[in-house]
């Protein structure tokens, strides 16, 4: 699992590159509540994308290995692919009506629009990157879905620079880049599909599956950014850009640990699943929860000690409200991460996801009744303690309920461990003297490479997760 997380990583530092330089150039570019329009369509977007979407890419990564070995890759696409166009041909329409249904105003209105354009030609490219992950198709992947990131970046931020589309700039971006790559795999996706058969009984098959998931994906993501609507309602745009300016600096950060691991980890959990049985797939998710917990709680302590230096990377509109806002987002993202990439799996192997589905319910009610309760009278910070009592709660639940359906490994010592090592860092980086008169962006950089040279330090005296072994026998080997 380990080596084949190191296979990802020259994506993952392009999604790092894309995601960061987003949030640094468009929080400059745009006033606070353009970002705050920005933010709120984006997540709107996601919504739809998970509601409808979800299941037919879940379908293709989790039913890839059981089609190559009854030798049906090619009926498996097709069949996805043609029930992809289906549903777009049905929703589209749907989708536009409501647009123009809605209350609100033409900015909104275009901004929706083009959302809703990205999300449809974004379905056919996220299958095919699906099914180059379920086959292992490593440096493919990379290579297509980095250059994905580049061209709806670069058009994007142009977009936002030269033109009047302002906050429509980066949807229109996501368009472009999405449409080129498509294109490029279209003959690919051709000669596999050639000689297959469109199903209909999979498709059942298919939407059985992987519609829990998008329940339980829109549950998650409405406990991540549903607090971004009651913020809207009850104070303005402006709030809204300088909450998610703080919240996304903050979690993308996790975002990346959490998916970089998962690309490697999932794929593998569900081959060695169907090859090997239960007792392989959990030294596996074993090994998994110690790389998550080792990289992701240093992280959060990390970010939560730095935040101050970290947040001059935003645009000063919405510089002063997201430092408010990261130090305590950094935990929450780590307990959401923990949930969605580590325990989620549980249910997804052994397809128990309408029971995740219903656990998932009540922290978002928390969450949302919270919301309606304190950000009137406290306003961010209100939504700020709403976020982190509801995943106080769904933390518990979701391990509780995983535990029965799959016998999903706790790296518990591996937590005492790391823990011990971030509090080791956390005081290394009390007593260390930085000059305050240095600028922020060195301070950060000389924070951040002493606080990870004093942690790897301790985890190794520690010998976390048997990391003295691991680094012997890969010494041995070069």
């Amino acid at each position: 699992m380990k080596s084949e997380a190191l296979k990802y990583i020259p994506v993952n530092l392009a999604n790092i590159f894309i995601s960061f330089g987003t949030i640094t150039i468009l929080t400059r570019l745009l006033s606070a509540a353009e970002f705050g329009r920005y933010a709120l369509v984006i997540t709107t977007l996601n919504f739809i994308h998970m509601g409808f979407f979800t299941w037919l890419e879940a379908s293709m990564s989790r039913f890839h290995e059981r089609a190559d070995k009854t030798d049906s890759l090619d009926s498996h696409f097709k069949t996805l692919y043609y029930s992809a166009a289906a549903v777009l041909t049905l929703l589209i329409p749907l989708l536009s009506f409501a647009v123009f249904a809605l209350e609100v105003d033409s900015r909104m209105r275009l901004l929706l629009t083009f959302a809703i354009v990205s999300t449809a030609v974004h379905l056919f490219y996220n299958l095919t990157q699906e099914c180059h992950k379920a086959a292992h198709r490593i440096g493919r992947y990379s290579a297509v879905h980095s250059t994905q990131l580049v061209l709806s970046f670069s058009a994007g931020i142009l977009l936002v620079m030269f033109t009047p589309l302002r906050e429509a700039g980066p949807f229109v971006g996501m368009i472009i880049g999405g449409l080129i790559t498509v294109i490029v795999e279209l003959p690919w996706l051709i000669i596999r599909m050639m000689g297959g058969r469109f199903k209909p009984a999979l498709i059942r098959e298919y939407f059985l599956y992987g519609t829990p998931i998008c329940f339980s994906l829109i549950l998650a993501y409405a406990l991540e950014n549903g607090d971004l609507y009651f913020i809207r309602f009850y104070l303005n745009d402006a709030a809204v850009g300088a909450y998610s300016a703080g919240y996304n600096l903050a979690s993308r950060s996790f975002d990346f640990i959490f998916v970089w691991l998962a690309m490697a980890a999932m794929p593998l959990a569900i081959s060695t699943l169907e090859r090997s049985g239960e007792d392989e797939t959990r030294r596996v998710l074993s090994d998994y929860g110690d790389l998550l917990i080792m990289i992701a709680l240093p992280a959060a302590i990390g970010i939560a000690l730095v935040s101050k230096e970290a947040v001059i990377v935003l645009g000063e509109p919405v510089r002063n409200d997201a430092l408010i806002v990261m130090p305590w987002i950094a935990f929450a993202a780590l307990l959401n991460g923990f949930i969605n990439y580590y325990v989620h799996q549980a249910f997804v192997l052994a397809k128990k996801l309408q029971l995740l589905a219903a656990i998932m319910v009540l922290p978002v009610l928390i969450n949302f009744g919270l919301n309606i309760v304190f950000i009137p009278q406290y306003g961010l910070v209100g939504a700020l303690i709403a976020t982190l009592c509801a995943y106080s709660v769904a933390i518990i639940v979701t391990v509780i309920a995983a535990r029965r359906v799959f016998p999903l490994p706790l790296p518990v010592m591996t937590f005492a461990k790391c823990g011990l090592g971030c509090l080791i860092m956390a005081a290394g980086l009390y007593a260390i003297p930085f000059n305050e008169m240095w600028p922020d962006l060195i301070t950060l950089f000389l924070k951040a490479i002493s606080g990870g040279v004093i942690y790897v330090a301790a985890i190794y005296a520690l010998d976390t997760a048997g990391i003295r072994k691991i680094i012997k026998s890969r010494s041995l080997k070069a």
